[in-house]
């Protein structure tokens, strides 16, 4: 795609709809999770959807930009629902997680930071986090603290509340 980046992410009333993807990277029983500059939370690398590109190369175009590799985008594991509050904006996000594998190479220090900025500047790192660690540590959307450990065998359709946006429209 060339010219100006259109992501699929609009405002209505008080809430604000992102269409994303995230890549699940999995090696040796630790998952390749990240964070966004000084937030508490880790979440699969991966982000919005630009109009008229496929999720599978919305996937490869993330993974390349954050880590810097190309990634090989495999099966679908889930679609999520996911409705939250981030500061004082009402969140609606429809993601779609998909398995991810690097090349053999690349990154394979698991105690190893990646760190790089996003196109707005804004700051990232990423880390390898033991499977059997993730309850220990805030992973959003939540249900990936435990989907994690456990990969379907078939694709999943999750929807998620939090109690901070509810009632939501019906």
């Amino acid at each position: 795609m060339s010219g100006e980046r259109t992501m699929i992410a609009f405002s209505a009333g008080s809430w604000r709809f992102h269409y994303r993807v995230g890549a699940v990277v999995i090696r040796d029983r630790h998952v390749l999770l990240m964070k966004a500059g000084s937030e508490d939370f880790w979440f699969v690398p991966g982000g919005r959807i630009e109009m008229g590109e496929t999720a599978e190369r919305a996937l490869e175009r993330e993974v390349r930009e954050e880590l810097g590799v190309a990634g090989q985008v495999g099966r679908l594991l889930w679609t999520n629902e996911n409705f939250f509050r981030m500061k004082e904006t009402l969140m609606h996000e429809v993601g779609l997680y998909f398995e991810v594998s690097l090349a053999k190479d690349a990154h394979r220090d698991l105690t190893a930071r990646i760190t790089g900025t996003e196109g707005d500047g804004a700051s990232f790192e990423c880390a390898w986090h033991p499977l059997d660690s993730l309850r220990r540590i805030q992973v959003v959307p939540r249900f990936l603290a435990r989907g994690l450990a456990r990969l379907p065998d078939v694709p999943e359709h999750v929807v998620e509340v939090d109690p901070s946006v509810a009632p939501y429209p019906s």
